[in-house]
């Protein structure tokens, strides 16, 4: 199966005279069984637009095709564009050649968009965050670093816990389809990569201003609410704590997920 579809992207990348570029982390998924999988993962027959984040040869996008309603990759590649240009001639297909993180995500053809990517890994922290404080959005499906996918769930307690992990568990249920070693791709990247899916239950405490908060409070991990927020905007809310039972000696990662909540409303930041 590997070895079918690295031969066709090498084919492509042939015929096209294009080549993976490094600093766009380009790395095209090659493992049919893993993109059936992925493609399975996605509830597509929910939303009628799916929005693909970097396409890059198509790999996952000609499967999209067959099974969305709608949908719209995006590729800061010039070079990838004009290969699917001429590869995936479809009406339910449209490209964009840009930055996501610059897109008006009020673009779309319709709310409830779901969103997938291989996401490039320099990048992929920023795009999370630009996609979670989209309120419309039902589901993502992201390719990360592995390293990175273990960081981003949250579990009370641990000190593991930091504000990607918070805003996600926030926002819904994130869920891990499945790990892939470097073979998985070509070229194959240094480190293996964690598909994972959110599926959204709640847009009412994630914003970007929401998300500065909870940054704030985790601004220093060794240290306490109490100096994390001294200094700044939200210094005010120290006050305030005692009333809503929380300590400011707590240190951010002890905070229970109700907590944090509790103190995204008193500081009027929910939607």
């Amino acid at each position: 199966m590997k070895e079918e579809m690295r031969k066709q992207i090498l084919s492509l990348m042939q015929e096209y005279q294009v080549e993976a570029q490094e600093r766009f982390s380009q790395n095209f998924l090659i493992d049919e069984e893993a993109r059936d999988k992925i493609i399975s993962s996605l509830p597509i027959k929910e939303s009628a637009e799916v929005v693909e984040i970097g396409p890059g040869l198509g790999s996952l996008t000609s499967a999209l095709v067959e099974k969305a309603e709608h949908v719209t990759a995006i590729d800061f590649d010039r070079d990838m564009i004009k290969v699917l240009q001429s590869e995936l001639k479809k009406d339910n297909l449209s490209l964009i050649q840009g930055d996501f993180l610059k897109q008006d995500l009020n673009m779309f053809h319709v709310k409830h968009t779901i969103y997938v990517g291989n996401l490039p890994y320099a990048i992929s922290r920023d795009l999370i965050k630009k996609v979670i404080c989209d309120p419309d959005f039902i589901y993502f499906g992201f390719m990360v670093q592995q390293e990175l996918a273990d960081k981003l769930f949250f579990l009370e307690g641990s000190p593991l816990n930091n504000p990607y992990s918070v805003m996600l568990a926030l926002r819904g249920k994130l869920s891990l389809t499945l790990t892939l070693h470097p073979g998985s791709f070509y070229p194959p990247p240094r480190v293996s990569s964690s598909f994972l899916g959110l599926k959204t239950t709640d847009s009412s405490y994630v914003s970007n201003a929401s998300f500065d908060f909870v940054s704030k409070l985790f601004k220093n991990p060794r240290k306490n609410l109490s100096n994390n927020l001294k200094g700044s905007e939200y210094e005010s809310l120290l006050p305030k704590l005692e009333s809503l039972k929380i300590a400011q000696t707590k240190r951010p990662h002890q905070l229970t997920l109700n907590e944090i909540k509790l103190l995204i409303e008193t500081a009027g930041l929910k939607a």
